[in-house]
């Protein structure tokens, strides 16, 4: 229409002055007045403005609300998830006889442990612990003089009950009342499934080192399961005592299948993986625990493994009072001391990756909310290690006696008298038969270090000896503990009818009237030694001085091995270039002269073997420099004509007092070659406080002079 009216517009007009503005004003577009806003218009733009700014502002704080509310709620139910745990119930500074111990025990138990693992020796002297000689002598000197029992009743002793550990985990699972962390949304359901799915795969992957011939169906079946996907697995908060029934019936049938005797290891892990597949839940715990110690009491450790790893690294699972007995047991059946170590860590809250899985919470979380604050600053609960708070794993009896039995597994005997001086001094009840073990262990090693610190413990608290004496309740088990005690004193040197030295005393951090009263109470308590003759006691004193300088040659390795240790960490990168080759020239001198005394000490050897043992022999290279450097056993030095004498005549009283400790028996003293490590590094002379240790190589060659029969 515009159009048309425009063409109109511009059309030849015939003059009339009226068609002429009647045509223009109908090709003119309207256009319509402007007018300025009224005060009505401008408040309702305005106001309109300011609500729909508001109403945005409003939003944002409601939604960070809404976050701030479900985050407490959060906290609320981990907090109501604790109060349902059986095992964080208040516990009183009362001394408890039942196998749960109170906060004032565990507290003393965690402070022990945390020292262990700080001062915890370098990983190679664990790896080849000072020992003492494999010599038949010794071995009959400590059955006869020490009554120390032999290597098939102490392994016996050593090997875990797993049945008593089953029923524990039977226990566990049925008890009613106790919470354990499990997945509460999707997205941790998720988490779970794909962590169920990588155990399965890794158990199914070690099959592939089992025998080939071994069958397998349910293996394939297994893997195909695998193959299709995630498990559709469920919330167990949706039927709790359904899904705890399930678990049970899952853990009765697992645990079957392990002692199953009628089938292959390939055929039980494919069976062993199914279950899991296709269960309506996650595996729990409870189900980890039961698989731990099937797997070890079958001897598959590497199958454990597996699990102890998806343990820790993978699963957010909360472990209950037997799970760390199953995995310490299970690093004592690998001989894996570094992670028996770092378990002990998760236990006090030292390790900061895993931790024991109790429980943990950020510094952040702390300065957020300050109401967490009282949590935090309980240092007997919890630990702080990097940027996180740890609690610490409650303690039991059975754990306190597992960690004792890792600690003498793996030849740490100082740190398990430690520990062991801590349960005594802070009332722990052990059983028997673990107190018996300790201190059997403790005396067949010939640990000078562990029986000073028994001694000198029990000399300086009464109390802690006899609460050691009536462990057993009855006049047999007192009288044990009370032999094993005498026999600890006399490694150190205190026993037999003579007084002991001021100076030894003092040495070994023992006050006069302090031993008198450790004597007394142990008269009391099992009754005085036997009286012995003059014969007998000299020959109680012989035999005691031999098995004495065997633990003192002990001790002597181990400081021998400290320093070598300590010279291999001299070679990091955190020292100086010019230091570390001062170092490494050091190092490589020492080693080459030990190898050429060696090689000599060989050949001399290898040119008379049959006059070994029959002949006089020449003294090696090795003794006549310790002759030299050391001073001899006399405290005044010898006229020159006795010296001369004394170098010419054979030392017979060193086989007549041999012939005196085996007279009665069988065993035959084998004089051979020089036992493996004791060669010494080529040092110019003894250092006096060396003297003690080192004089004997150089004085009694022939005790030296035997190797393992």
């Amino acid at each position: 229409m515009q159009t048309i009216l425009s063409r109109a517009g511009k059309a030849p007009r015939s003059g009339c002055k009226a068609c002429t503005s009647a045509i223009e004003t109908l090709g003119k577009r309207p256009v319509s007045a402007r007018r300025k806003p009224t005060f009505a218009e401008l408040f309702t733009a305005c106001y309109s403005s300011v609500f729909a700014t508001a109403a945005l502002v409003d939003a944002v704080r409601k939604d960070d609300r809404r976050k701030e509310l479900d985050r407490q709620l959060e906290e609320v139910r981990k907090e109501l998830a604790d109060l349902q745990d059986g095992r964080q119930r208040p516990s009183s500074d009362d001394d408890s006889k039942g196998p749960e111990l109170n906060l004032r025990q565990m507290d003393a138990l965690w402070q022990s442990l945390k020292k262990i693992y700080n001062s915890r020796p370098y990983m190679k002297e664990i790896h080849q612990p000072a020992t003492i000689s494999a010599s038949d002598v010794i071995e009959a000197l400590k059955h006869e003089h020490y009554g120390s029992s032999s290597d098939p009743l102490r392994n016996s002793k050593r090997q875990i009950n797993y049945d008593r550990l089953e029923g524990a985990i039977m226990q566990e699972e049925s008890a009613k009342g106790r919470y354990y962390r499990e997945p509460r949304n999707q997205a941790q359901l998720l988490r779970e499934s794909l962590s169920t799915e990588t155990l399965v795969r890794k158990l199914l992957d070690r099959t592939r080192y089992l025998p080939e011939d071994q069958s397998g169906p349910s293996l394939q079946k297994a893997r195909n399961l695998l193959e299709k996907g995630s498990p559709g697995f469920t919330f167990r908060s949706i039927d709790a005592a359904r899904a705890r029934d399930n678990t049970i019936l899952l853990n009765k049938r697992l645990r079957a299948l392990g002692a199953a005797s009628n089938l292959s290891m390939k055929e039980k892990v494919g069976r062993i993986c199914y279950n899991l597949l296709v269960s309506s839940h996650p595996p729990d715990i409870h189900t980890y625990n039961t698989l731990i110690v099937a797997f070890n009491k079958s001897g598959h450790h590497s199958f454990a493994e597996a699990l102890v790893a998806s343990f820790f690294q993978y699963r957010l699972l909360q472990p209950t009072p037997s799970t760390f007995i199953a995995i310490l047991n299970h690093y004592q059946c690998t001989n894996n001391h570094g992670r028996f170590l770092r378990a002990l860590a998760c236990i006090t809250g030292l390790d900061n990756r895993t931790g024991a899985k109790v429980r943990r919470r950020h510094i952040s979380d702390i300065e957020e909310n300050p109401n967490l604050l009282p949590w935090a600053l309980d240092s007997r609960r919890r630990t702080l290690t990097g940027d996180w708070i740890w609690d610490h794993l409650p303690l039991s009896q059975p754990l306190v006696e597992e960690i004792i039995g890792g600690l003498l597994h793996f030849k740490l005997f100082d740190q398990a008298a430690a520990f062991f001086i801590s349960c005594m001094q802070s009332g722990v009840n052990l059983s028997l038969d673990s107190v018996k073990y300790f201190l059997d262990e403790c005396i067949n090693a010939l640990d000078w270090k562990a029986a000073v610190r028994l001694t000198s413990s029990f000399a300086r608290s009464q109390p802690t000896l006899q609460r050691l004496l009536r462990v057993g309740g009855d006049d047999e088990s007192t009288s044990y503990i009370a032999g094993r005690v005498r026999v600890l004193l006399d490694i150190c040197g205190l026993g037999g009818p003579d007084k002991p030295s001021k100076s030894l005393l003092v040495n070994l951090k023992v006050s006069g009237p302090s031993f008198n009263k450790l004597l007394n109470t142990l008269a009391q308590e099992a009754g005085p030694q036997q009286a012995r003759s003059t014969s007998d006691q000299e020959i109680s004193r012989s035999r005691s001085r031999v098995l004495q300088l065997e633990s003192i040659w002990k001790e002597y390795e181990f400081v021998r091995k400290t320093t070598l240790s300590i010279e291999s960490k001299l070679l990091y990168p955190d020292f100086s270039h010019a230091f570390r080759a001062s170092v490494a020239l050091h190092i490589g001198k020492a080693a080459t002269q030990r190898s050429e005394r060696l090689d000599e000490e060989l050949k001399q050897l290898m040119k008379s073997p049959a006059s070994i043992g029959s002949m006089p022999r020449l003294p090696l290279e090795s003794e006549e420099i310790m002759k030299d450097s050391c001073p001899s056993l006399d405290t005044t030095p010898p006229p020159e004509g006795d010296a001369r004498t004394e170098a010419e005549t054979p030392p017979t009283g060193i086989v007549e007092k041999l012939e005196l400790i085996d007279r009665g028996n069988t065993i035959e003293t084998k004089l051979m070659g020089p036992r493996p490590g004791q060669v010494l590094p080529a040092w110019p002379g003894c250092l006096p406080s060396e003297g003690n240790v080192l004089r004997r190589m150089a004085v009694m060659d022939e005790r030296m002079m035997r190797t393992e029969g």
